[in-house]
């Protein structure tokens, strides 16, 4: 064979070689068992030729839990790190190094955590729940659920114990027919609890299984009022926006029953939190001082609270004029101080005491009779016979506003055949004007004029239809401040 050299032509240098890492678990050792819940100390070496053990990557790894530890390497490259969280089983926990190149070196051990069943035959557990590690509220009840087969005993014949480290046995009994486990217990101790559930056939063959969970205090719901802020003032009329958000430490923001709560008007809203925990509602309120509070509650029951005071002010009982009346009181205007109900009218057309009523101190004994529908009665005014007749003559009458319009009625026949006559007249001031009806309400005759103004009317002497009237007097104008201007009225039939 002939070797054949070929020089490149490149030039020559010294090449860098790199090593992985050195990597030992010094302890445990590989196959020892630990206790469910044991604190288990794991010591380590990782050291590298190219660079200081502080710059390696380090990662604890266990095949049941995953990664429980990425802490970093002193710089002698001793490693130390302390659990007591290992779930129970046949764990290979690996301890890995990796330089900045990117090289690596491991080490693997085979650790137990809890009893070994290494009986043939045993039962054989499977737990479901809870999962190892789970962090549950003091006060919250834990769900066991689990399963259990036997190659001899059917499930329903298995006693199962459920033993909770460190509160002891927390449940005995047997599983379903389908070898299903539910168990339901409350923690009575903070911290790490390792569960373990034993199970024994018939031969005396014990199977076992454990988990571990975490017990933590179970604290009240954290609850914020945002809006309005306390103290605020809002009308009755007013739409106030509520805001708050919630939280809580074990149960879900969105799973915290809330209520808004006033201490006039009860429940105001019920409406459930967003996953941001936050809560809103708009509503005007009655008037008044409210307390206003925010309550969430989680699943076990515990509430939290936050209050804020709202002042919510009715409008009608605010006396916005400062004349002493508010409109529950009877202010007809609560925007002029001159009306109120402590006002007294005067002569204009204008209601000052807000009785509903203008000017009422210069009415005349007749009032209010300003329409046809509230005309005065007069009652008869007639001779009582044949051929005979009578008058009425109304003195002081007055005109006290404006719209003061006076109606009258009265009866002027109480025989079979009468024939009446009847006349009307008014005196007294100028823009008279007078009005002659039937009783049907037809116009029968109409004057005006100032000073006198006079309406007549003739009926048929065997007209038996000619028998009720009404006379309407007003004026045409009506000059400011002529309230106690009287007239007169007479009425001849």
């Amino acid at each position: 064979m002939v070797l054949v050299l070929l020089a490149a032509c490149t030039e020559a240098g010294v090449q860098t070689y790199n090593t992985a890492p050195s990597v030992s678990i010094v302890a445990p050792l590989d196959g020892d068992a630990v206790e469910p819940g044991a604190l288990v100390e794991f010591y380590g070496v990782a050291k590298d030729s190219q660079e200081p053990s502080t710059n390696l990557q380090i990662t604890w790894t266990s095949s049941i839990d995953g990664v429980f530890d990425t802490t970093a390497a002193d710089r002698n490259g001793d490693l130390l790190v302390a659990t007591n969280a290992l779930s129970g089983g046949a764990h290979v926990i690996t301890l890995s190094a990796v330089d900045s190149r990117g090289d690596s070196g491991s080490q693997s051990i085979e650790l137990q955590v809890g009893e070994v069943n290494n009986v043939q035959g045993a039962p054989t557990l499977v737990i479901v729940s809870p999962d190892p590690g789970e962090q549950v509220g003091a006060s919250t009840p834990i769900t066991v659920l689990a399963t259990v087969a036997d190659d001899i005993d059917a499930p329903e014949t298995l006693p199962i114990e459920i033993v909770d480290d460190p509160d002891g046995v927390v449940w005995t009994g047997y599983p379903a027919p389908t070898g299903t486990i539910e168990a339901q217990f409350t923690a009575h101790t903070l911290g790490v609890h390792t569960l373990v559930i034993n199970a024994l056939d018939s031969e005396g063959k014990l199977g076992t299984a454990s988990t571990s969970y975490e017990a933590i205090q179970d604290h009240v719901p954290l609850v914020n009022i945002s809006s309005p802020n306390d103290g605020d003032w809002y009308d009755t009329v007013d739409t106030i926006t509520f805001r708050g958000n919630v939280s809580d430490d074990t149960t879900a923001k969105e799973q915290l029953a809330v209520q808004w709560v006033s201490d006039i008007q009860g429940l105001l809203s019920a409406a459930a939190p967003d996953s941001n925990g936050d809560t809103t509602f708009a509503s005007p309120l009655l008037g008044g001082t409210h307390v206003v509070t925010l309550i969430a509650t989680d699943l076990e029951g515990n509430a939290g609270r936050d209050s804020l005071v709202v002042n919510v002010d009715d409008p009608l009982a605010r006396d916005d004029d400062g004349d002493g009346y508010t409109e529950y009181g009877g202010d007809c205007d609560d925007t002029d101080d001159t009306l109120s109900p402590g006002e007294v009218d005067i002569c204009d057309d204008i209601d000052q005491d807000c009785d509903g009523y203008i000017n009422d101190p210069y009415w005349d004994s007749y009032e209010p009779n300003d329409s046809s529908g509230s005309r005065y009665n007069l009652g008869e005014v007639d001779g009582g016979g044949l051929w005979a007749g009578d008058s009425l003559e109304l003195a002081g009458l007055t005109f006290s506003c404006s719209s003061d319009d006076d109606w009258f009625y009265w009866e002027a026949d109480d025989e079979l055949w009468d024939n009446v006559d009847v006349q009307v007249v008014v005196s007294g001031f100028s823009d008279l004007v007078v009005e002659l009806y039937d009783g049907g309400g037809n116009l029968l005759d109409s004057d005006s004029g100032d000073g006198v103004a006079t309406a007549t009317f003739t009926s048929d002497q065997f007209d038996t239809g000619d028998d009720d009237f009404m006379v309407h007097v007003y004026r045409s104008s009506w000059p400011a401040g002529s309230c106690s201007d009287t007239y007169k009225l007479k009425i001849k039939s």
